[in-house]
């Protein structure tokens, strides 16, 4: 068949077209992103550039089958499609749902899995005394050991170059996205090995596996990947107690352990107590049970979860004895979120804020009676909620969302209103949750927290760090597009904030409200990493589903 080559170029010329207005449909698309929220952006630049790709292929087939060339397009495809299957390896999807992909061929550093307690092996390996590593700080749970990621004191130096940060460990560990809790020296983290939940015990000089306590439970989602979410918490021993960890697992299960050597005391099952399925469960909450444990007033406070009838004997919260695991309370009718709840005094009260799949929630911490609501929209098998509400002041906090959400600056405060009853002229308390200002614009902290210090409010918000003015929302400084650390995680050491980049790296940045100064980074995981850092001493513990280090800094 003979070439028509005025069809080959008009084709040729549509194609052009197409491919060009892709081109700038997704570079409006994106340059929207900063303000908007990047995982959307990324979802309407695929179905702008499929668009746009179908369009190119269709007349770049008109043009080769009038160049006689017919089947050039589908061999190209096909050739393209075989190339990518044979070199490249899916690995995982990240916070905003970018495909990430490795090469099939290439090797990788990660360090292979410590399977032997230190307790089982013949090791003469010298004590954390006789190395003269033995530290005395600790980091006892979800975001630090007053539950906000801001540490009050900082122990390290900052580098002038990573040469001076020292690997004082560097371990392969099991999948998820618990963060470390230390006390005693111990570390103590979950992770995923094959079909065993794993709550593991590392020593803090030199990375050996002290214990290991593990059941047999696999949560995995193709988004959200494998392996538990929380993180534990432990209460440091005294003279008439032992020191103990309370961790949940991914499905439901919680455990209470003796810190130094993974004794069990006793262990619930959130699933058993509401008569929920797994399967009900995880297509309630997709991405797994992530709350971490509370523990205050002798109680374990969790998200308990449950089906729709569970709403009347509460479902939001429930309240373990922190010494026996008998159930003290439940209390709220939302399902739950992936927050973690939180001890604040709001309105003169002591109290214990919950954020839920669709509202906030502040309740009685001895009974567990609701006290206030706020609603705050969410959806825990889509848009979902995950930050925890954050002291911000006098009876506030603030609350951040990611998806495009935003945050929110709320207020409790307590109003009287006097009985009108005759037998008593007793004043009945009544608390008001008051939202002092919204924005969409600010604090987009999806799977982060913000970090409150001197009214000013850093966090990753919609991938990028920010600071706001608590007061007003005001944005004070933003990172640039260019520099962004994507859906990763922050703390506040004081003066400087120690960030998580989601590709691996650890930046110090100056917790300044006049600028962003960035003070060095740090190459060390080779992963996507969500995992929350912990800060002990002069040491950085960093950990993702694959690997686990102790970075050392030059002490203060």
């Amino acid at each position: 068949m003979p070439s028509d080559s005025a069809a080959v170029r008009r084709h040729g010329l549509k194609a052009l077209v197409a491919l060009i207005a892709g081109v700038i449909v997704i570079g409006l698309i994106q340059s929207r992103a900063p303000e908007t929220d990047y995982q959307k952006a990324l979802l309407q630049s695929l179905a702008a550039g499929g668009f746009a790709l179908l369009v190119v292929l269709y007349q770049l087939q008109r043009a080769s089958a009038a160049a006689a060339l017919a089947w050039l397009v589908p061999a190209s495809c096909l050739a393209m499609v075989l190339a990518a299957v044979t070199f490249l390896r899916f690995e995982s999807f990240s916070g905003e749902m970018v495909p990430r992909f490795s090469w099939r061929f290439g090797s990788t550093e990660t360090p292979n899995l410590k399977v032997t307690p230190l307790a089982q092996t013949d090791s003469d390996e010298p004590t954390v005394e006789s190395e003269g590593l033995a530290e005395t700080g600790s980091w006892l749970e979800f975001l630090g050991n007053n539950r906000t990621g801001v540490m009050p004191e900082r122990e390290f130096a900052i580098p002038t170059s990573a040469d001076e940060v020292n690997r004082r460990w560097d371990i392969g560990i099991g999948e998820g996205w618990s963060s470390f809790a230390v006390s005693d020296g111990i570390a103590v983290t979950l992770e995923q090995r094959d079909e065993m939940e794993c709550v593991t015990a590392y020593r803090l000089s030199d990375g050996q596996l002290l214990w290991l306590v593990e059941h047999k439970a696999n949560h995995f989602q193709t988004l959200g990947g494998g392996g538990p979410r929380s993180t534990p918490a432990i209460v440091p021993a005294t003279e008439l107690s032992p020191g103990r960890v309370y961790v949940q697992g991914a499905t439901g299960t919680v455990w209470c352990l003796r810190l130094s050597d993974g004794e069990i005391f006793w262990q619930r099952d959130l699933l058993e107590i509401t008569g929920w399925t797994l399967s009900d469960s995880e297509n309630a909450i997709s991405w797994g049970r992530a709350g971490s444990p509370l523990i205050v007033d002798n109680l374990c406070v969790l998200p308990l979860g449950g089906p729709d009838s569970e709403s009347e004997s509460g479902r939001s919260l429930i309240a373990l004895d922190a010494a026996t695991g008998e159930t003290r309370w439940r209390s709220g009718e939302q399902q739950i979120s992936y927050a973690s709840p939180m001890v604040m005094t709001l309105g003169g009260e002591r109290q214990i804020v919950s954020v839920n799949e669709a509202d906030i929630t502040g309740h009685d911490i001895a009974s567990g009676k609701v006290l206030w609501s706020f609603p705050w929209e969410g959806k825990s098998n889509s848009g979902a909620n995950c930050a925890a509400a954050i002291p911000a002041g006098e009876d506030k906090f603030l609350i951040g969302k990611g998806y495009g959400g935003g945050s929110s600056l709320i207020q409790v405060s307590q109003a009287d209103d006097t009985s009108s009853s005759v037998e008593s002229s007793s004043k009945q308390e009544k608390f008001v949750a008051t939202e002092l200002w919204h924005s969409s614009r600010v604090l987009k902290t999806k799977f982060n927290h913000t970090l409150v210090r001197d009214g000013i409010a850093y966090g990753l918000s919609n991938g990028a760090l920010q600071a706001v003015e608590i007061e007003s929302g005001e944005r004070l400084w933003e990172q640039s597009r260019r520099d962004r650390l994507g859906q990763g995680q922050a703390v506040l050491v004081e003066d400087v904030l120690v960030v998580q980049g989601e590709e691996g790296e650890v930046m110090l940045v100056a917790a300044d409200p006049d600028d962003y100064r960035e003070l060095i980074r740090i190459p060390a995981l080779q992963h996507k990493t969500w995992n929350i850092p912990t800060v002990v001493d002069n040491l950085i513990l960093v950990r993702n589903a694959h690997q686990a280090i102790a970075l050392e800094l030059p002490q203060r």
